[in-house]
Formats: structure tokens, sequence, C-alpha cells
């Protein structure tokens, strides 16, 4: 939800409704109107964000065993208040391109700290790693660190294509490789754990997000490139599509991280 209605402060070019930080017009609450709706319910959510990352960081120091995860739990909430004040800095500064594509990047980031976070702690599957069934499956978990590692660059190029408006032949080009690979990925996944439910069924749902998201790409392309802008002020197709583009590629970045973590050594 947070990546979402960031998406979309975005895509409504409200991140300068409210101009200044922490307070929204030196009120905790401001009147919802206008763009001050998609910027101050932003900051609602991160802040609910925060909170409930401060709990799972103090929960999980209490309740888990291993160091290593209670380490992860301290460095996603050292994630997010760096991601607070960096989505501070964007508005007193007037939305600078290198402090906005971090904040970007960052979100994502976050995002799949917790994702793991939660994979870890979950008593069913946390435990359970996929056995290695014929020779070659030794291959599997660098193809798939590889798929994650051309996903995150393309969360980079795309958050610099969406702040600067440059890098759109840089971003389409790791577009392709990162559908050969999820392509290679998806059929190894297949080939090597037929007979494991999970596995499979993760590189099926990797390779159709990443098709929806290859004909959002062309959606958002259209009408932000194409199409000429009927008014000053964004259109719903450009909003809709944009920011589905990019929460849904935060969601594919995650699902490809899943295999990485699953895939056997």
């Amino acid at each position: 939800m947070l990546i979402l209605a960031g998406g979309l402060v975005t895509s409504h070019e409200a991140g300068l409704a409210v101009p200044d930080w922490p307070l929204s017009y030196g009120r905790f609450f401001p009147p919802m109107v206008g763009n001050i709706f998609w910027e101050h319910g932003h900051r609602m959510i991160a802040g609910t964000v925060g909170i409930l990352t401060l709990i799972l960081a103090v929960w999980v120091q209490f309740q888990e065993k291993r160091t290593w995860l209670k380490k992860l739990a301290w460095i996603s909430l050292g994630a997010v208040l760096i991601q607070a004040l960096l989505g501070g800095l964007t508005v007193l500064y007037l939305l600078p391109p290198a402090i906005s594509i971090f904040h970007a990047c960052l979100g994502q980031t976050f995002f799949c700290l917790t994702f793991l976070i939660a994979e870890f702690l979950n008593p069913v599957t946390a435990p359970v790693m996929a056995s290695p069934p014929e020779s070659g499956s030794d291959r599997l978990k660098p193809l798939a660190i590889m798929t994650a590692g051309f996903l995150y660059l393309q969360l980079v190029l795309g958050a610099l294509l969406r702040h600067t408006g440059q890098g759109l032949s840089f971003h389409i080009l790791n577009a392709f490789f990162v559908g050969v690979h999820v392509l290679l990925l998806t059929m190894k996944t297949l080939r090597l754990f037929g007979g494991d439910k999970t596995l499979p069924r993760t590189a099926v749902m990797l390779g159709g997000l990443t098709t929806v998201q290859f004909f959002l790409g062309i959606g958002a392309f259209v009408f932000t490139k194409a199409l000429p802008r009927g008014g000053y002020a964004p259109e719903a197709g450009e909003i809709i599509l944009t920011a589905s583009h990019q929460t849904l590629g935060a969601l594919i970045l995650a699902t490809s991280l899943f295999l990485a973590v699953k895939a056997p050594k």
C-alpha cells in the first residue's frame, strides 16, 4: 500500500502539494483537498508502516533466537527511518532528482526486506528449502540471483526515468534482459522441481506478473511519451498505468528474491 501510495503521489505530480515537513501546513492533519490528499495520505500510511516496523523489530528481538534475523529486523527499521528522512528532504529541497531516485529505490528495498523477514518467520515454510532433484539444479540459485539483480537494476532505471525523464532506452534494453532471465528461470524451475509445488508455482507467478508488467510498461509509455497531455494535470490513464507499473515491479522483485532464497545451492 505504501509503494502504491508513493507511486500515486508521483503520478499525480503531488510531491510538493504539501510544502513543509514533518508537519503538513503546520498541522498533523490538514484539509484533505486536491493533491494534499495524495501527499498527506502517503505520509499517513508511511507513519503507520514505520510504527509497525518498530513493533516488529522489537518483537523479533524477544521472540527470535537467530541473531542474523534480529539484525535484519533492525536493518529494516533503519531503512524505513532513512526512507522517512529522504521523503522529507525531497519536499524541503523541492524534489531533487538524486534524492527522489534514492527514495524510490530504498522504498522497494525496504519492501523486500520485510518480505524476506516475513518468510523467514513463517513457521511452515521457513525451514523448508528445496532439495536438488537432479544434476543441474546447482545452477538454479545463480540464475535466480542474476534475475533478481536485473530486476533491481530495472528498478533503478525506472526511478531514473520517472524522476528525470531520462534513460528510457536503457530501461527498455534492460527489460529485454529481465524478460529473458525470467523465462529461463521459470523454465528451469519447472523442469527441475516439477514435483514440488512451491517453487514451480512461484516461478509461474513470476512469469505471469512479468508478462502483465510488460503490457503495463507499454501502456505507461504510450500515455507518458507517445500521447500529448490533454491538460495541465495528468490524465487518469497515465496515473493508473504508471502507479500500477511501479507497484507491480516491487512485487515482481520480491517474488524473484523468494526464488533466489529458496533455490538450492
